[in-house]
């Protein structure tokens, strides 16, 4: 008769097989993971409430356009200006881009450069800086516009026109748009000093290209083609400043070197 065999059978608790030490370690091990899910768990809920919270927030009242704000426009309206950039007054703030409404507005006649910044106070500022008229000129129909140092065509004269060029020989387009031929003759007027572009009444542009000025009280000055025009202009100041102005018929600085005066016979 063979002998009886033992089954041990495992009741719950530490196996009486395992050292102690051992099965601290797995038990520990074992929480450390279960407490890493966890955190990870609750870090996905975190995010995902941020996400959706953050865009629901976006949509709200509490991130648009509340007011809008046009600082330095003088010759451009407000609206005007409101109306190039984009931008309407309930827009989402977060989904404007400044730069874009920025370079909209500049697409205005008078306007040079413009910024737009946003506040989280609903207000939204456009600040422009408008261009500086220099010079007028005269369409076919009789009308005067003025025209800044680039040759832009910023719109009807407005007020006293003192101590601006008049441009002819070159016909004026829409606002906002540079007159062709204008570039040399804006250049040469900028080229001159105060003294001396003061006493300029006319830039005159040939049907070639070359460039002349009429001067007050009376005499023209020849320059030729719109180059050089630095030294012209110096040598223009030192002949206006050392020549006898009686009489003078008309000054040439074609050659800056070599200038030629005429006069008006008696």
């Amino acid at each position: 008769m063979s002998a009886p065999t033992l089954e041990r059978l495992r009741v719950d608790g530490p196996d009486p097989d395992v050292d102690p030490r051992i099965a601290a370690r797995r038990h520990s091990v074992e929480s450390e993971r279960r407490r890493r899910r966890v955190r990870r768990l609750l870090i996905g809920v975190v995010v995902v409430v941020v996400v959706v919270g953050g865009w629901f927030l976006t949509r709200t009242g509490l991130l648009d356009v509340d007011s809008v704000s046009v600082v330095g426009a003088v010759h451009e309206s407000d609206d005007d200006v409101l109306a190039a950039s984009g931008v309407r007054v309930g827009d989402q703030l977060l989904d404007i881009d400044g730069g874009a409404a920025a370079r909209k507005v500049e697409q205005l006649p008078w306007v040079a450069t413009a910024k737009v910044d946003t506040g989280l106070d609903g207000v939204l500022t456009i600040t422009v800086t408008e261009r500086v008229p220099v010079a007028t000129v005269g369409d076919p129909m009789g009308g005067r516009h003025l025209v800044d140092a680039s040759g832009r065509l910023l719109g009807p004269v407005e007020g006293d026109t003192t101590g601006l060029t008049s441009l002819e020989g070159v016909t004026p387009g829409a606002p906002g748009e540079t007159i062709g031929g204008a570039d040399g003759a804006m250049q040469a007027i900028a080229a001159l000093g105060p003294g001396v572009r003061s006493r300029v009444t006319a830039a005159v542009v040939a049907p070639d290209g070359t460039l002349q000025l009429k001067l007050n009280p009376q005499g023209l000055v020849v320059l030729g083609p719109p180059t050089d025009l630095a030294a012209k202009a110096a040598a223009l100041t030192t002949v206006l400043g050392r020549v006898e102005q009686t009489d003078l018929a008309g000054i040439s600085v074609v050659d800056p070197a070599n200038p030629v005066v005429s006069r008006t016979p008696r």
